[in-house]
């Protein structure tokens, strides 16, 4: 836990206990210095103030009782148990089972108490919860590896749907299909535009187009069928080749097309068109 200022009163509550004091206090980690006693005294009375901090401590002592209970339970050798029995304090008394039962019924009289048995239980579980802080970390890194292959997914997605609607434009028998091309003019530019106003979906190309003059532009217009105005379908530049293409620019559903043209406007286009008509068709 990173200290940052304290809101809560008193004056020493100035900032919050690093996390290794937090998780030394709720283990009751025996300080042996006058130094870590007196950080361990403050991190009680900081207790009394910081609700937040009670609440971490109560969080550090609940995973570690939980990573102490899932630890197994292996029954030690003989020697092993004598000699830690001899450690602690404790003393082994050994009575004789009955002659049907072989084994020996062992009872244990405490005499006195070594914190150090206690702590070898408790360091297990602080390496335990010490894991559990890496696998979490670990796991953070695979959500965000996860989420940016997911967005790279979507990504993908998108431009797999706008592939498919070209294709359904190209492919459907309802698609109006119409050439553009301009008189006495050689090589004769041409245009030719794939149409589907159900869904407003066109694509046009071209070919032979003469090179702009600077700050120039084309622009295709859909001529409507009911007479409105001239509908922008936006613009385009030619490569070095005189070739260029327009590929679902967005129109409006519905709108039946009785011409198709393209003029030469300001760059960044035009609301209506402007004379002369360079290529018309329908």
């Amino acid at each position: 836990m990173t200290p940052d200022q304290h809101s809560g009163p008193g004056p020493h509550s100035a900032s919050h206990p690093e996390m290794d004091e937090l998780i030394a206090y709720a283990m009751g980690t025996p300080a042996p210095t006058e130094a870590e006693r007196t950080a361990m005294d403050r991190v009680r009375l900081h207790l009394t103030e910081c609700a937040e901090c009670r609440t971490q401590v109560a969080q550090i002592r609940s995973d570690l009782a939980l990573a102490a209970m899932a630890v197994p339970q292996i029954a030690p050798p003989p020697e092993a148990k004598a000699r830690l029995f001899q450690v602690a304090g404790l003393e082994l008394n050994r009575t004789s089972a009955p002659a049907a039962a072989p084994e020996k019924v062992v009872s244990i009289q405490r005499r006195r108490f070594s914190p150090g048995v206690m702590w070898i239980g408790w360091a297990a579980a602080a390496a335990c919860l010490l894991y559990a802080v890496h696998v979490r970390d670990t796991s953070q890194a695979i959500r965000q590896q996860l989420r940016l292959e997911t967005a790279q997914l979507i990504q993908r997605t998108d431009s797999s749907a706008r592939a498919r609607q070209v294709l359904d434009l190209l492919n459907s028998p309802q698609a109006q299909r119409v050439t553009l091309i301009a008189a006495h003019t050689k090589p004769q530019p041409t245009g030719h535009a794939v149409y589907l106003p159900s869904r407003g979906a066109l694509v046009f190309t071209a070919s032979n187009l003469a090179p702009l003059p600077e700050n120039k532009t084309y622009e295709l217009w859909v001529i409507p069928a009911n007479g409105s105005a001239p509908i922008p379908a936006g613009t385009f530049q030619p490569n070095a080749h005189g070739m260029a293409s327009l590929v679902l620019p967005k129109l409006p559903h519905g709108v039946p097309a009785k011409a198709f043209g393209v003029t030469m406007e300001k760059a960044g286009g035009a609301t209506k068109p402007t004379l002369p008509i360079l290529l018309a068709g329908g």
